[in-house]
């Protein structure tokens, strides 16, 4: 599976898993998913780009956007937040982490 399907699938379960308890954590993953789209059409512009000039494919850092993490940080702030509900938003983000796709201003906001 892709990296953006990876995050898509992760923003899809917390938002089903928060639908009732947390509705900000809801809101906030249905506006990540369609930054993600969006992001995605770039992604694409930019490899057919690249290939038409020869030049390697773009990095999955061209989807650093605080749109996109803010829903799973969000999740993992709440205090009555259940296990299922930590455990999508920290793996969320570890792929995040991975996958080089978190801005060096946010590295903070995980780690507090």
């Amino acid at each position: 599976m892709n990296f953006i399907a990876q995050v898509e699938d992760h923003l899809r379960d917390l938002g089903s898993e928060a639908r009732k308890k947390h509705p900000g954590v809801k809101e906030a993953s249905e506006r990540a998913i369609l930054t993600l789209r969006s992001l995605q059409s770039q992604y694409v512009s930019a490899v057919r780009r690249n290939s038409a000039n020869g030049s390697p494919h773009p990095s999955t850092s061209l989807f650093r956007s605080q749109d996109v993490l803010r829903p799973f940080l969000l999740a993992c702030n709440y205090p009555d937040a259940n296990a299922k509900l930590l455990g999508i938003g920290l793996n969320a983000i570890q792929l995040l982490l991975s996958g080089d796709a978190v801005c060096i201003d946010d590295s903070t906001h995980i780690i507090r």
